[in-house]
């Protein structure tokens, strides 16, 4: 780990915190050389730093503490420092190096083919699984996922879970997703949190073959800070919790991932009659006004 720029006081804040990442895993050593670091914390704000990684070629390395970073950096943080934040970040880089280093389990092979089922359900028409956008749901509240799948089959998506940035990561590298929705906390369990997954999602897809799916970030956090964040992140939308229907699928909309249907567009206000309708209309029986 090397830490470029900062003054004495974050430095030492810095370098206090990699200390004590030797007790945990992973675990990170500091460096005074840019060749050896597999990491680097650089200060956004510090004079030529981003142009001296940006000559080296290590901003994908690098996470970057300041007003703003520069396109393809491995994290962001603001300040003040929050030295748990940044390491969470690097957390997440590792874990995806190690996955994309992890080769997949072996394919299991039945020695003969298994009698077919008689399916008593109704048949699922070709054209009707191509209409139905497939979402991938990463939540650490299982509570929250049923709800969120509850609202989104409701509008005809299928849906697949998680509750971590592991889980996600593995189905991600077998399946393809239209949406994923993300939330922000995920838990001590997870290895990245809301920002880091999205952020290496898009980047992994961008890399790859093919357009990277949506990413919704959903949250009980709203401010403005967490929105800037996620922007920089790569979000394509940002709702809060609970979620309202109504703005679910007009969002979803925006994104192109679903088509009004008529229960969702307006309904037509009735018009007044015109002398038209009046004159077209059959006349009234005469009202006998005489008195009884």
């Amino acid at each position: 780990m090397l830490l470029i720029g900062f003054g004495e006081f974050e430095r030492h804040a810095l370098s206090a915190f990699i200390r004590l990442s030797a007790k945990r895993l992973p675990a990170y050593v500091e460096t005074d050389d840019l060749a050896s670091a597999d990491f680097i914390i650089a200060d956004a704000d510090h004079p030529g730093a981003i142009d001296d990684l940006r000559r080296a070629a290590r901003g994908a390395d690098t996470v970057y503490i300041g007003s703003v970073a520069p396109e393809g950096a491995l994290g962001w943080a603001m300040r003040p420092i929050d030295p748990m934040q940044v390491f969470r970040e690097l957390d997440g880089a590792v874990a995806l190096r190690m996955f994309r280093h992890t080769p997949p389990p072996p394919l299991h092979v039945a020695s003969a083919p298994a009698p077919l089922a008689v399916d008593r359900q109704p048949q699922r028409r070709a054209s009707d699984v191509a209409t139905e956008p497939l979402a991938l749901l990463v939540d650490d509240s299982e509570i929250a996922l049923r709800f969120l799948q509850r609202q989104l089959e409701a509008l005809g998506f299928r849906t697949e879970s998680c509750t971590d940035s592991q889980g996600a990561l593995a189905k991600l590298a077998q399946q393809r997703y239209e949406a994923v929705f993300v939330d922000l906390d995920l838990g001590p369990d997870s290895a990245m949190n809301g920002f880091t997954l999205c952020q290496h999602v898009k980047r992994q897809r961008a890399q790859g073959a093919g357009l990277p799916p949506r990413v919704i970030i959903v949250s009980a956090h709203g401010s403005t800070t967490d929105r800037v964040r996620g922007t920089f992140a790569g979000c394509d939308a940002y709702l809060t919790k609970p979620l309202d229907d109504g703005l679910l699928a007009q969002q979803l909309r925006s994104l192109g991932l679903l088509a009004a249907t008529e229960q969702e567009r307006p309904r037509r206000r009735s018009r007044r009659p015109s002398d038209a309708d009046a004159a077209a209309a059959p006349p009234k029986a005469p009202v006998d006004s005489t008195p009884s």
